[in-house]
């Protein structure tokens, strides 16, 4: 005797659920009320989620899934489903999502912030003094200001552990000194408006590099990098080789090593205990080091590049925007870096350092594993990269310099056209989960008028935000 589904029980029609794919289910829900309402059921899109999203290695947030609730976690489910689709097919699509006007200054920096399971967009604008503003992502609507006034802000760096009070750590240059302001985010009687409260300030010179729930990663220009408990003042000093002018661009902490990311070094040292606060805290120096030469950008993905055949996969993945010896190239090279785990030689294992501490793990290995090359078209106005930890990244390429050459109106007595040129975002898959092969999926210009001055990237929701030298924020989505 044959059974139609609707005289199936409900345990049983999840099971037939989960065994279908998420289009699939998205027809079989249609069928009647009663499948519909079994379709809803948080076990449906547990299992599509873990079967179609995680084993296949497509971008998603990282929520545990258990805290999501059902409605969230298809929600999230089918939008990480069509970005797999999305990055895998033969012609990426970059679409515009919307463009805010604004009036704060000059953007210099931008933010995506993710706390309290909502998301946000930060940014730091500059007219007479700086001034950082919170926005609603959903309304694009700014929710949020924050500025001790007449000072100019000089780096910020986001928490990684969305679940800490500190929300933003942020450099502060007063007149006669400079302070680093830890905020977090505080609800006001109205839901539409937050304020930031600064929970403790940090006298210090160095800006923030890196924020990691109560670790703080503060560092110079030149050398010195400073990791501290902002609770406790506990700390340790690192000291990359002493160059000058080596701008500070990341700090990431991984398998008992610290990684310090200079425009002009890279360098790795073993993670040394915290130590009460004193006069003259002792420097460490890093067992191994390097450089890329000159160099336009460093992004550093501080969760691996994510493959599914690799046993030991990469600690972490540098994208590195070189410029080549040659300075007059007019070609870029993109390439990304991998940080493995490898056996100790007699090199690795006899440290540098000023501290009498040994060395008892595999010191890590850096390895080129892609390129890409782009036409270097002029000069910078955003130098900012961002490399994913499933191998996708964003940039954004220069107005071409040589598009207009030496023409003139001042010396033509007739007027010559000159074909426009505008800055081009750049969105581009190295081998991985999302590519096969290092290649350029999509790109989109800018408007005549508009110069893109910083940029942020979320790839586990597909979203690019660029800051402009107008105020604008321009939103893209994959």
């Amino acid at each position: 005797m044959s059974l139609t589904l609707n005289e199936l029980d409900d345990y049983t029609l999840i099971l037939i659920f989960s065994a279908l794919s998420i289009p699939d289910i998205q027809t079989l829900r249609r069928v009647c009320r009663r499948l519909w309402y079994i379709s809803m059921q948080h076990a449906v899109w547990l299992n599509a989620c873990k079967t179609h999203i995680l084993q296949e290695n497509i971008p998603f947030p990282s929520f545990p899934l258990s805290s999501l609730r059902s409605r969230e976690l298809e929600q999230l489910t089918m939008r990480a489903y069509h970005l797999g689709l999305n990055w895998r097919a033969e012609s990426t699509r970059l679409r515009l999502l919307r463009t805010v006007p604004g009036n704060t200054g000059a953007i210099e920096e931008i933010k995506f912030l993710r706390t309290a399971g909502k998301s946000w967009i930060v940014t730091i604008s500059r007219g007479i003094w700086s001034d950082l503003c919170l926005w609603d992502y959903g309304t694009m609507q700014p929710v949020g200001h924050w500025s001790p006034g007449r000072a100019i802000f000089n780096g910020m760096a986001i928490n990684s552990d969305q679940s800490s009070m500190a929300v933003i750590a942020i450099s502060v240059r007063h007149s006669s000194h400079s302070v680093i302001e830890i905020l977090s985010l505080v609800s006001e009687s109205s839901p539409s408006q937050i304020s930031f409260r600064s929970i403790t300030t940090l006298e210090t010179r160095y800006k923030p590099v890196s924020l990691r729930g109560d670790i703080i990663a503060l560092s110079d220009h030149d050398s010195d990098t400073s990791v501290m408990n902002w609770k406790t003042g506990n700390q340790y000093l690192l000291r990359s080789p002493d160059t000058w002018q080596d701008k500070p661009l990341h700090v990431a902490f991984a398998a008992g090593n610290v990684f310090v990311v200079r425009s002009r070094s890279v360098c790795m040292f073993a993670e040394p205990p915290l130590l009460p606060p004193s006069d003259e805290t002792p420097a460490n120096l890093p067992y191994s080091s390097t450089s890329f030469g000159w160099v336009d950008g460093i992004s550093l993905s501080e969760g691996p590049v994510v493959r599914c055949t690799e046993k030991d996969p990469p600690l972490l993945s540098l994208l590195v925007r070189t410029k080549g010896d040659d300075p007059w190239s007019l070609k870029d090279q993109l390439q990304v870096f991998m940080v493995n785990n490898g056996p100790p030689t007699e090199s690795s294992t006899g440290l540098l350092r000023e501290t009498s501490s040994t060395v008892s793990i595999p010191p890590p290995k850096l390895a080129l594993a892609a390129s890409l090359t782009c036409p270097n078209r002029g000069p910078l106005h955003c130098s900012d990269i961002v490399l994913g930890r499933y191998g996708s990244a964003v940039w954004v390429l220069p107005a071409d310099r040589s598009i207009a050459g030496l023409i003139s109106e001042h010396v033509h007595l007739q007027t010559v056209p000159v074909p426009a040129s505008n800055q081009t975002l750049v969105v581009a898959a190295f081998p991985g989960p999302l590519s096969n092969e290092a290649q350029i999926k999509a790109s989109i210009e800018n408007e005549e008028g508009s110069s893109w001055s910083c940029l942020d990237y979320d790839e586990e929701r597909g979203l690019i935000a660029l800051g402009s030298a107008t105020g604008n924020i321009t939103i893209f989505s994959l």
